[in-house]
């Protein structure tokens, strides 16, 4: 498993998946945030991508198992 350190991961892109995490659509997420839901799923499928997961729900699960939520609760 890599190390989270090597995760580069935004404030925002860890923000959008902790709310994701919470349950919440990318239209919640967005209102919440003051962004479009379009941004939203730009932010999430960038983290997809960093990763190395195809969807929300993995890179959800992903950033859990690596212990990026920790730092603050959803």
């Amino acid at each position: 498993m890599p190390d989270p350190a090597d995760i580069r991961l935004s404030p925002r892109q860890i923000e959008c998946l902790r709310l994701a995490a919470a349950g919440k659509t990318s239209i919640e997420i967005a209102a919440t945030l003051g962004l479009s839901s379009r941004t939203v799923d730009q932010y999430v499928g960038e983290a997809c991508e960093r990763l190395k997961v195809r969807n929300r729900v993995q890179a959800v699960a992903k950033a859990v198992q690596l212990g990026l939520f920790s730092s603050s609760p959803p």
